[in-house]
C-alpha cells in the first residue's frame, strides 16, 4: 500500500517517527488506567447545534486549557474568544448562544508539558467536524436538515440479503466524469452530482456515467476515499488543478471532500453528497465508501495533525523506541484499540449511515485496526442497515500488537466481515507485484498453491498467496477481484505480462479474467472502466498523478470496445439472475459444486448441481480455458451455451450435444436439465 505512504509523505510530512517532547510528556505523565478513567460514552461530542444555540464538547483530558475561536465566515481573519469548562470526563465544553448557522471555529488548545515552564498552544479543528471551510481551514456550524435534499426522509438502504448479491464497482468521483468525453455538464464534471447526472453519453452515443452504471447491472458503487483530506487547494477551478489525489491521507473524517463539491465552503459539500447519494439510491445502486482509519495524514505539530493537537500521543501506537508506529508505512498506526479511538471509528462510521445513508465501507489497510473494534463496527452498522457490506484490506502488517488480536484475513472468518481475496487476484492474473508475471489467463497456470488453491478460491473457501492457504468460512467473506485502484490496472498488467500475444487474444484474457471473478463463489468487485480495457498509460501507482492520460476514465474506450463491455454487462447479469453463483454456507457449495480432474493442462471444468441454492437451472457448466489453445471437452447430453468467448448472458447463445469447444483464454458457461457426469474426457 505504498500509495498512501507516498501520499502522506509528499502532502503532510507523515514520517515524523520521534515522539514530540510534548506528546511523550503528556503520556509519561498519565498512566493508561488514569487515561481510561476519562472514557466518555455520549453521542454529544463536537458541535451539536440547534437554532437557539449550539453546544461544543471536545475530548481532551491533557489540556490545561482550552477556548474557542468563532469566526464569522470561512476567509475573515478576525474571530472572538471563547471559554471552554473542563469537568471530571476530561471533557472541555461550551454553549454558543444564538443561531450560529454558518459560523466556524478552531480550538486553541494549551497544554503544559511536563517539567516544562513554557506551554505549547495549538489551533485545531474539532476532530468531530461535520463541516469545515476549504483546505480543512476551520470547522463549520451548521443545521443539518437544511443540507437534506426533498425527499430525504423517504431515502432508503439498498436492499442485499448476503454480501454474495453484491456487484461492487470500484470509481474515484474525480476520474469518473472529469474527462470531457463523459458527457456530464461542465458544472458537474469531477464532482459529486457528476457521478449522477443522468442522460450522459460517450462521444459515439453510448450511455456514460450513471446510465452506464443502470446498463452495466452493479448493485454497488465503491467511492474512492470522499471525506475530508490532506491535498491540494480545493478552491482551485475544475480544469485548472494543479494536483491529484486519491484521498488516503484523512483529515477530517466526519466531513465531506470539498474538491469534489461545487463550492469548498460553506454547505455544498453536505447538500450535493446526499444528492449523489439520494441519486443512487432512486436508481437502486447502493454507496459504499472507502474509509482509512489505520492511519492520519499527519502527526504532532504538523498542519494537518488534528489528533495529537487534541491528545497529544493518545490516539497513536508507540514502538519501543517511542516513535510512533509505522505498520502503515505512512508515518503512523491509530490505534483502534485504545477506548476513545474506538469510540471515534463507531461515532463516524455510525454518523455517515445515518447523516448520509452510506450502505457500506470498504476498510483501507483493515489487517491495522484491532478485530475487536471491527466486531463492534459490524455490529452497530447492522443495526442501523441489516442490509449493510463492511470488508476491507486484511493484510498482515501490524507491528506492535499481537497477530491474533488484528483484522486479517486469517482472523476474518466467522465475522461477516469480508476481507479482499489477493490469492485468487494473482491466481488469475499472476503476481500484483511484479508487472510482468503472467498467470492462469496468460497461459501460465495458478502461481500461488497451483491448481489445489485455485480451485479452492472459486469455491470462496481460500484467500492469500503465501505458501500456506488462508481458510475462508464463507464466500460471504472474500471479496474477488483482478484489479483495483492499487498497482497496474487488468489491461495494463496483460499489457506488460502477455506482450507478444495479438490484442484479440489479450481481450480474451482480459473477458477470461471477468468471468472467472464474476462466476466464483465469493463477492465480485470491479474496478471502473475494465469494463472496456481502461488503461492508465502503464502506471503502476497514481495516486498522485494529475497526467490527463492516466487516471481520468476515457468514455471513448467504450465506443471501441462495446463488445467487453457487453460481455461484463451479460456476466454480471447471468451472476445475478442465478443463485447458483451466490452461495453463502461452505456445505452447501462443497456439496453442489464438483471439478472435473481428467481435463487438460491450465482448464478447470466444474460443474454447479441439483438446482444449487435454488436455482432454476439444474445443472450448470462452467468451464475456464487458460490455455492458448481451443478445447474441445467431452460432456454427456444436451446444453444451451450463455456464454463463451463472444457473448454472455442469460439467453441461450447455442445448444451442443456431447461436446463443447471452448476458444483459446476464454469461458463456457452452459446448463442442461438431464443428468451428468464428470470426468467425461478421461
Amino acid at each position: 500500500m505504498m500509495r498512501s505512504c507516498l501520499l502522506s509523505l509528499s502532502v503532510a510530512g507523515c514520517c515524523w517517527l520521534i515522539l514530540n517532547p510534548a506528546a511523550r510528556a503528556q503520556n509519561d505523565m498519565m498512566p493508561n488506567h488514569f487515561i481510561e478513567s476519562y472514557v466518555y460514552t455520549n453521542d454529544d461530542l463536537g458541535a451539536v447545534y440547534h437554532p437557539e444555540a449550539t453546544s461544543v464538547k471536545l475530548w481532551a483530558p491533557t489540556a490545561k486549557q482550552v477556548r474557542l475561536l468563532l469566526f464569522q465566515d470561512a476567509t475573515n481573519e478576525s474571530f472572538q474568544t471563547l471559554p471552554m469548562s473542563r469537568d471530571s470526563n476530561g471533557i472541555w465544553s461550551g454553549d454558543l448562544a444564538g443561531d450560529m448557522d454558518g459560523k466556524y471555529y478552531l480550538y486553541e488548545v494549551t497544554f503544559l508539558p511536563a517539567g516544562s515552564v513554557k506551554p505549547t498552544v495549538y489551533r485545531v479543528n474539532d476532530p468531530y467536524a461535520r463541516g469545515c471551510s476549504a483546505n480543512s481551514g476551520r470547522t463549520l456550524i451548521y443545521d443539518p436538515r437544511k443540507t437534506d435534499p426533498a425527499g430525504w426522509d423517504q431515502d432508503h438502504f439498498v436492499t442485499l440479503k448476503n454480501n454474495t448479491d453484491a456487484v461492487l464497482y470500484e470509481a474515484h468521483i474525480r476520474d469518473f466524469s472529469i474527462n470531457k468525453n463523459s458527457g456530464v455538464a461542465d458544472d458537474n464534471r469531477g464532482k459529486y452530482l457528476g457521478m449522477v447526472q443522468p442522460g450522459t453519453k460517450t462521444p459515439g452515443g453510448e450511455a456514460s456515467g450513471l446510465d452506464h452504471l443502470k446498463e452495466l447491472g452493479v448493485t454497488h458503487v465503491h467511492l474512492l476515499p470522499c471525506f475530508d483530506y490532506a491535498g491540494g487547494d480545493e478552491r482551485q477551478k475544475v480544469d485548472e488543478y494543479t494536483w491529484y489525489d486519491w484521498g488516503y491521507a484523512p483529515v477530517l473524517y466526519n466531513t465531506p471532500a470539498g474538491s469534489y463539491a461545487s463550492n469548498p465552503d460553506g454547505t455544498a459539500r453536505q447538500k450535493e453528497f446526499k444528492e449523489m447519494v439520494q441519486a443512487f439510491h432512486r436508481n437502486h445502486i447502493g454507496v459504499v465508501m472507502d474509509v482509512v482509519y489505520n492511519h492520519t495524514a499527519a502527526t504532532g505539530a504538523q498542519p494537518a495533525s488534528i489528533f495529537d493537537k487534541v491528545f497529544p500521543g493518545y490516539y497513536y501506537r508507540m514502538d519501543k523506541s517511542g516513535g510512533y508506529a509505522n505498520g502503515t508505512g505512512c508515518g503512523n498506526e491509530f490505534a483502534s484499540e485504545k477506548p476513545m479511538a474506538r469510540k471515534f471509528i463507531l461515532d463516524s462510521i455510525k454518523y455517515w449511515m445515518t447523516e448520509y445513508h452510506v450502505d457500506g465501507f470498504r476498510f483501507d489497510l483493515m489487517g491495522i485496526l484491532d478485530r475487536e473494534t471491527m466486531l463492534e463496527v459490524y455490529r452497530e452498522a447492522k443495526k442501523i442497515n441489516p442490509n449493510a457490506i463492511i470488508y476491507g484490506e486484511g493484510w498482515q502488517m501490524e507491528r506492535v500488537l499481537p497477530a491474533d488480536e488484528m483484522m486479517t484475513q486469517a482472523n476474518v472468518p466467522g465475522t461477516g466481515i469480508a476481507a479482499f481475496n489477493d490469492g485468487i487476484r494473482d491466481n488469475i492474473k499472476g503476481d500484483n507485484s511484479k508487472a510482468r508475471a503472467p498467470g492462469f489467463v496468460q497461459g501460465a497456470g495458478p502461481p500461488f498453491g497451483g491448481m489445489a488453491r485455485f480451485q479452492l478460491e472459486i469455491k470462496g473457501q481460500s484467500t492469500g498467496k503465501g505458501k500456506q492457504n488462508i481458510e475462508v468460512f464463507s464466500p460471504n467473506e472474500t471479496i474477488n477481484y483482478d484489479s483495483a485502484h492499487d498497482d497496474l490496472c487488468l489491461w495494463d498488467k496483460l499489457r506488460l505480462s502477455a506482450p507478444a500475444a495479438p490484442e484479440a487474444l489479450r481481450i480474451n484474457m482480459d473477458k477470461l479474467a471477468a468471468g472467472i471473478v464474476l462466476t466464483a463463489q465469493g463477492v465480485p468487485f470491479i474496478h471502473a472502466g475494465d469494463e472496456f480495457l481502461r488503461s492508465k498509460n502503464l502506471n503502476p501507482n497514481s495516486y498522485h498523478d494529475n497526467d490527463p492520460r492516466v487516471n481520468p476514465i476515457d468514455w471513448s474506450l467504450k465506443d471501441r470496445h462495446q463488445d467487453v463491455f457487453n460481455f461484463y454487462r451479460g456476466m454480471i447479469a447471468l451472476r445475478r439472475a442465478h443463485p447458483a453463483f451466490r452461495m453463502t454456507d461452505r456445505a452447501r457449495v462443497d456439496e453442489a459444486l464438483k471439478f472435473a480432474t481428467a481435463v487438460p493442462v491450465n482448464v478447470v471444468e466444474y460443474v454447479l448441481k441439483n438446482h444449487a441454492n435454488g436455482d432454476d437451472w439444474k445443472t450448470i457448466l462452467v468451464i475456464y480455458n487458460g490455455s492458448p489453445e481451443p478445447k474441445d471437452l467431452v460432456v454427456t447430453g444436451d446444453w444451451a451455451i450463455v456464454a463463451d468467448d463472444r457473448a454472455a448472458g442469460t439467453e441461450t447463445l447455442t445448444t451442443v450435444r456431447n461436446k463443447i469447444h471452448v476458444a483459446p483464454f476464454s469461458l463456457v458457461v452452459a446448463h442442461t436439465d438431464g443428468a451428468y457426469q464428470l470426468d467425461a474426457n478421461n
